[in-house]
């Protein structure tokens, strides 16, 4: 049966799409859904953000998000990395982007 925690939408990140960028640090990641490198921990969120879906994935297992990738409603898309520096400098690098469409 069907219970009111059955429909529960689980936390997201506080994560604007418009302003993310190589400076904007750490990303929690607050509730993970799905174990993408199969190891049985779950390590990887998607919710949506303005006019975006949002993709994150903690690999490392530190509650904060490695790898993020959005996907914005027109088609467009930026896939990032994160880093810290050894100065402890939190650093986002982007690694792919362009746009979905047909072609």
């Amino acid at each position: 049966m069907a219970t009111a925690e059955s429909f529960l939408v689980p936390d997201v990140p506080s994560f604007d799409p418009d302003t993310f960028g190589e400076d904007s640090g750490a990303v929690a990641l607050t509730a993970p859904t799905h174990d993408i490198d199969g190891d049985g921990l779950l390590d990887t969120q998607t919710f949506e953000s303005g006019n975006a879906l949002v993709v994150i994935s903690d690999l490392d297992g530190d509650g904060d998000a490695d790898y993020l990738t959005t996907i914005s409603d027109n088609g467009a898309y930026a896939s990032w990395e994160f880093h810290r520096g050894t100065d402890g400098v939190a650093q986002w690098k982007q690694t792919d982007d362009g746009t979905l469409g047909n072609g």
